[in-house]
């Protein structure tokens, strides 16, 4: 009898059919488009014709349980079906990796005393590093297949690219593109991007070890995805003595078939016999029904005319002006480089519309501006008339780069550009929502200023380039799209959130039998809960006002607006909403006009000609990488072919990268080194500081040690080399820890890097769970300290903290963070113990710093026989600690006593970190505070805010300082509050500004985001936010973000010197 197994998966149907010595007689692999149903009855047909209906048939994969229901068949797990086909042809086989749709998972078969146990790891409910990723980022680079799956894997041409998350991958792929790195070696950075989040998350603390099974769609069909798989392993196994060969690393014949064969083989031990495919039809028939129970309506009520609110809020066409031949039309133009597509204009000297152009990115912005631009040529010239431009602005992603290379006389930042705009064409809004590409921006107004932004960090969920990617996917245009979705009496219930978790329920309703038009609509009406649920956090928009004004590119889409309408409307039913009458061209608008202000009667632009005809080479590769840091990024060349001679343009993340001599690079270096002496960065200051020595006195027991001498003892001490992770409260703590050990004779001193890129890529694999990063990246300081070879490694699972507050309910520590010593050690002795095979002692006890007395014995039991103490020598030591703990503290705050009373006498403002101490890590904060320290603003920590009694007293002149809980009642945690109270001390003091700075996944973070924004709302302090900080540096999101807190900042300094000047006058 044959045997058959069909694979549903997320994007695919697989089906096999083996004959009874389980050979192969039939395969078949397609994509299903949301027809998963039909496509199982296809398959179907195909076996019945081969087999009768004569056959075993097991159901698999993500969507195969509501058909192996339908169709009374029986129904096998997919990581079961894979290991039941690997055990069965390929018995030699140790490891498995496959990468499905939206699925990875890895099987490890352990040889456990003698016998084989399967250990199975999956993906969580997060899609990133898989085939969804791969399809979506192969689409938006628009490489054919026949050549994305010819592309060769090379090592050196890697970009930085994070694929934890698909949508922070196609961030770091869009600024990649956008730099001018070709279209091959973004797709081969995505595939090592790939390999390693795997390694790093989907292991779980075990080792791939050979023979290692490649399995998968993605796999089968991506030839560089496997190299970058053997040239990860290679390395894995050469540092842990595994030999390597090419057998070492199959892709085996029909592996992306592995769970139908593996479910078509569990015929020779169960019974499932097909039984026809009527079920099958009775469950399409079905489906309408349960659409409409479980769904909601489509985007029109009722009653409500598509019509009329088409005639109301659709876009309307712009009209150009006409032109008389031979007249001569000055205008300004405005430049918008967007994340997915490219928009111009032109204004007259009164700052009216003359013409727009838009089009869609084809992946290089010079290009993209050169179209644009000889459209609006045209547009004015068609007739005879002559075009003169008086002065260029620039704004997007690209604008940096046009500015260099066209001459723009000003670049502003896109947040800075949409407000422009909008304030051009309406008085008195009070939200701006801007929604492009890639990009989410919300805009709160008061009296015509800026008082608050909202952007979304590195999480694009909810965007147009979603909306057109979808669209496209089920072979609409996007500019059908609202058209498909109104078609829809009824929808989906999405839930807001990940644009990876979107594809997901994408997928499931899929499944459930809903219709593309349906699932368009769907996407639409969740689009306004991503916008303020997801990124703006604000359910209340009451709390925002009531005109607001809908732009960006999406605003285009009729059916966006139509949802965010509703939305809007039902939390305001009083609101005013409006649509930008140039949604798609805003950004370039407010350019054109910021253009305009800046005007003095010259200008650098090129000129119109030169631009058209701009002829240039875009080089990013090793030949451009910068060799001036251990970083060693790459940069983008561009070079202008001019009549007097080419001229070279350098697009590089930092400043020192702009240049190609070393002299050049020492002028750069001595001017930011200026800016940084005038502009303290108590962030940067304290991450060096805290693991400095201080004073201490010495604590020797005076009596012999039993058979030891004194001398022996210290002479061991001394020789005793202790390793540091410089991570987590170590950011904080250091000095206790030092202290205590400099006391007793300790003198030798290791500490790991700083978070790193590289430490990263090269040490972050194995880990045995997925938290926040500064947890996560533990793993790796450890496995750097263990090079250095240290004779005992410190950290402590750190419980409580010392408590700053009078009523607080604790001073806990984060429990993450407290267990994350254990999690490192569980991966670093779970197949072979690390520390015991190089010879360290791992030191990791649980110590309680709320308890002096506690922590007393806590240090005398951790240390007693590794530094032969006494008990009494131990509780003077921990004095000791203490000691200088508090020398390290009296400085950091002397030095931010110092910072606030020059920006008082100044009139400046300095920007206070609202932080956890582990933030001060230049590679876990990406940086940020030092991009803004560059822009003249000094930056201070909670640490380093000064306690005297003159400051507290004109901060807290109404109010105990130390008294927390009628501001947070659940004062339990330490961190937390110290975060609040720096929030309360910031908004008191009229010359700071709040930065809060919170990793992805921080638990604790959460539920104080609304408590601090009530504080700020109080006073009006200027309040911006990086939240959801991870492993990733979305360079791009940072930029905008830093360039758009200067701009406000400035303008509240102007404000300030005003006040200043008036209180003279007075």
């Amino acid at each position: 009898m044959f045997k058959a197994g069909i694979d549903v998966g997320s994007t695919t149907v697989k089906g096999v059919l083996l004959n009874e010595n389980n050979e192969i007689v039939f395969s078949h692999y397609t994509r299903h488009e949301a027809k998963q149903s039909e496509k199982v009855a296809e398959l179907l047909k195909k076996f019945e014709e081969i087999a009768g209906k004569e056959f075993q048939l097991f159901m698999t994969g993500s969507g195969g349980g509501d058909i192996a229901r339908v169709l009374n068949v029986k129904f096998v797990q997919e990581v079961n079906a894979v290991s039941l086909a690997v055990e069965t042809l390929h018995p030699e086989v140790n490891s498995v990796v496959e990468l499905g749709g939206q699925d990875a998972k890895m099987i490890f078969w352990i040889d456990a005393g003698g016998v084989r146990r399967k250990v199975t790891t999956m993906n969580d409910k997060c899609a990133g590093g898989t085939g969804a990723t791969i399809d979506r980022i192969v689409s938006k680079l628009k490489i054919p297949p026949e050549i994305a799956t010819k592309v060769g894997f090379n090592p050196q041409k890697v970009h930085p690219v994070a694929a934890k998350c698909g949508v922070f991958a196609e961030t770091d792929i869009n600024s990649l593109q956008k730099a001018g790195v070709p279209s091959d070696e973004l797709l081969i950075s995505l595939f090592n991007a790939i390999v390693i989040q795997n390694l790093a998350v989907l292991t779980r603390g075990h080792t791939l070890r050979p023979v290692v099974l490649l399995l998968g769609g993605p796999n089968t069909y991506f030839p560089a995805l496997v190299e970058a798989w053997k040239y990860h392993l290679e390395k894995m196994w050469r540092e842990k003595g595994i030999d390597f060969d090419e057998s070492s690393v199959l892709l085996p014949k029909n592996s992306h078939l592995y769970a139908a064969i593996g479910g078509a083989l569990y015929s020779n031990y169960e019974e499932s016999p097909y039984r026809g495919m009527e079920g099958l039809l009775e469950f399409r028939k079905s489906l309408v029904y349960l659409k409409r129970k479980t769904g909601e309506r489509g985007l029109l009520k009722p009653g409500e005319s598509l019509e009329e609110f088409r005639e109301k809020y659709g876009v309307k066409p712009f009209k150009p002006r006409e032109f008389k031949p031979g007249e001569k039309v000055k205008a300004f133009l405005g430049i918008d480089g967007g994340s997915t597509s490219t928009k111009a204009v032109l204004i007259d000297e009164n700052g009216e519309l003359l013409a727009t152009a838009y089009t869609l990115s084809k992946g290089n912005p010079l290009s993209d501006t050169k179209e644009v631009v000889r459209s609006l040529k045209e547009q004015i010239e068609e007739n005879g008339a002559e075009l003169q431009i008086l002065s260029v602005g620039t704004t997007g992603y690209a604008k940096e780069m046009l500015k260099e290379t066209i001459g723009a006389d000003v670049a502003v930042v896109e947040t800075v550009a949409h407000t422009i705009s909008a304030k051009h064409f309406f008085e008195d809004i009070d939200v701006i929502v801007d929604v492009g590409g890639q990009d989410i921006k919300v805009m709160i107004l008061r009296n015509g200023e800026v008082k608050d932004f909202k952007l979304n960090t590195q999480c694009s969920a909810g965007n147009g380039y979603f909306l057109q990617s979808t669209a496209e996917k089920f072979g609409y245009r996007v500019e059908e799209f609202a058209d498909v979705a109104f078609k829809a009496e009824y929808a989906p219930r999405f839930n807001f959130g990940c644009a990876v978790f979107l594809e997901q329920d994408i997928v499931n309703f899929q499944r459930l039998g809903w219709e593309p038009h349906e699932i368009m609509a769907g996407l639409a009406k969740v689009l306004p809960k991503n916008i303020w649920l997801y990124v703006v956090k604000e359910p209340n928009l009451r709390r925002l006002g009531r005109r607001f004004l809908l732009q960006g590119g999406t605003q285009r889409n009729l059916a966006a607006v139509k949802a965010q309408y509703d939305f809007i409307k039902e939390k305001v039913p009083d609101a005013e909403i409006l649509v930008h009458p140039i949604t798609g061209e805003a950004g370039a608008f407010g350019a054109a006009v910021e253009a305009m202000r800046n005007y003095t009667g010259r200008t650098s632009f090129i000129g119109l000609d030169r631009l058209i005809n701009l002829d240039f080479e875009v080089k990013s590769d090793e030949t451009t990488r910068c060799n001036f840091c251990t970083n060693r990024c790459q940069r983008t060349f561009i070079n202008v072919k001019t009549q007097s001679g080419d001229r070279l343009y350098i697009i590089a993340p930092c400043e020192k990268g702009t240049v190609t001599d070393i002299s050049d690079v020492k002028e750069v270096v001595k001017k930011i080194n200026r800016i940084k002496r005038e502009n303290p960065n108590l962030q940067e200051i304290s991450a060096k500081k805290v693991f400095e020595s201080y004073p201490v006195r010495k604590v020797y027991e005076e009596r012999r040690f039993g058979i030891l001498s004194r001398r022996r003892v210290i002479g061991t001490r001394k020789k005793l080399k202790i390793g540091i992770p410089r991570v987590l409260n170590f950011y904080s703590l250091t000095p206790f820890f030092r202290g205590y050990l400099e006391s007793l004779g300790v003198e030798n001193f290791v500490f790991s890097d700083y978070t790193s890129e590289r430490m990263v890529r090269e040490e972050l694999r194995g880990g045995a769970i997925d938290p926040c990063f500064p947890s996560k990246v533990a793993l790796a300081h450890i496995r750097n300290l263990i090079k250095k070879k240290p004779d005992v490694i410190l950290f402590p699972k750190v419980a409580t903290l010392r408590g700053m507050f009078k009523d607080a309910e604790g001073s806990h520590a984060c429990p993450t963070v407290t267990a994350t010593p254990i999690s490192v050690r569980s991966v670093l002795t779970k197949e072979e113990d690390i520390f015991k095979k190089n010879g360290i002692v791992y030191l990791d006890p649980l110590l309680h710093f709320d308890d002096e007395e506690l922590l007393r014995w806590e240090m005398y039991e951790a240390f007693k026989e590794i530094l032969k103490l006494t008990r009494r020598e131990s509780d003077r030591a921990v004095d000791e600690g203490f000691r200088a703990l508090s020398e390290y503290q009296s400085e950091m705050r002397k030095l931010g006593e110092e910072i606030l009373r020059r920006v008082e006498s100044e009139g400046r403002i300095a920007i206070l970190v609202l932080g956890r101490p582990y933030h001060n890590d230049p590679g876990i904060n990406h940086g940020i505070t030092e991009e803004l320290q560059k822009l003249g603003y000094p930056i201070l920590t909670i640490d380093s805010l000064p306690l005297t009694d003159e400051f507290l007293k004109r901060v807290f002149p109404d109010r105990d300082p130390f008294k927390i809980r009628d501001i947070w009642k659940k004062a339990y945690s330490e961190n937390s509050t110290k975060k609040v109270w720096g929030a309360l001390y910031g908004s008191r003091h009229p010359n700071i500004a709040l930065l809060d700075l919170s990793s992805f996944r921080c638990g604790h973070d959460a539920p104080i985001y609304s408590v601090v924004e009530e504080i700020v709302e109080k006073t009006g302090t200027p309040y911006f936010t990086f939240h959801e900080i991870d492993e990733n540096r979305p360079s791009g999101s940072i930029k905008i973000r830093v360039e758009t807190i200067d701009y406000f900042l400035r303008e509240r300094m102007k404000r300030l010197f005003e006040r200043r000047l008036e209180e003279r006058v007075c």
